[in-house]
């Protein structure tokens, strides 16, 4: 991976991406390309089998073992098969908790992991998602722009500001208005037809992942917060 800036908005500062500590080389951009069809989700005896159809174009690049997230969560793949014309992945998820957030949907974000030596713009994502948040508001302008809002009841939202970006369900967005615990992006006509976002109705959970930079700042600040209170305790 080429080393690239990361610019951090609101504060006008950038951050080297050689600075951070990376916990894996495993990572995504949230730049969706294509979508995949949810075909099968069943218990087996070791956890949940989850088999997707995907383009001939996504099933050619890459091999078992690889990783792609999957609605913004990262999956290994544990299988290739071609059954009936349709290129289909096999993916293990150890638990229903994981798994129930593919029962509400039929069309899934894929992106394939980053490459040794591609060049990168913008963030980047582990594919681990911080929590889910709900969508409790749509309204589409006349120029075809939906603008949503999604509840998030969790502590790293107070590290969030307007032009900050989010990984929400696989895909890139940027954070137009934040209020207490919701936060609005906007869904412009081409993230519409390349993602499944547009899809959900009101009271679907989405996956989010924030950007690790700001998740790895509020670790050290909530550490050095903690050690402030113990000693004058």
């Amino acid at each position: 991976m080429k080393e690239r800036e990361c610019n951090r908005g609101r504060q006008g500062k950038f951050i080297k991406w050689s600075d951070i500590n990376l916990k894996s080389e495993i990572m995504f951009t949230g730049l969706i390309k294509e979508t995949g069809i949810v075909s099968k989700l069943e218990q087996i005896p070791s956890g949940i089998e989850l088999i997707i159809n995907t383009s001939e174009k996504l099933y050619s690049e890459i091999d078992i073992k690889s990783t792609i997230a999957v609605n913004g969560r990262a999956l290994t793949i544990l299988e290739k098969e071609n059954l009936g014309g349709k290129n289909r992945l096999k993916f293990y998820l150890s638990s229903w908790e994981k798994a129930k957030q593919y029962q509400q949907v039929r069309q899934v974000n894929l992106e394939r992991a980053i490459r040794f030596g591609e060049e990168i713009s913008g963030c980047l994502f582990y594919g681990i998602p911080c929590g889910q948040c709900k969508l409790i508001s749509r309204e589409e302008s006349p120029e075809g722009i939906v603008k949503i809002k999604a509840e998030w009841n969790n502590s790293l939202l107070t590290y969030l500001d307007i032009k900050d970006q989010v990984y929400l369900d696989g895909v890139l967005l940027q954070i137009k208005d934040i209020n207490q615990s919701l936060i609005c992006v906007e869904l412009y006509p081409e993230t519409l037809q390349k993602t499944n976002l547009g899809d959900n109705i009101i009271g679907s959970m989405f996956n989010i992942e924030i950007d690790p930079i700001i998740t790895k700042l509020s670790q050290i600040l909530e550490k050095k917060l903690g050690n402030i209170i113990l000693e004058k305790a």
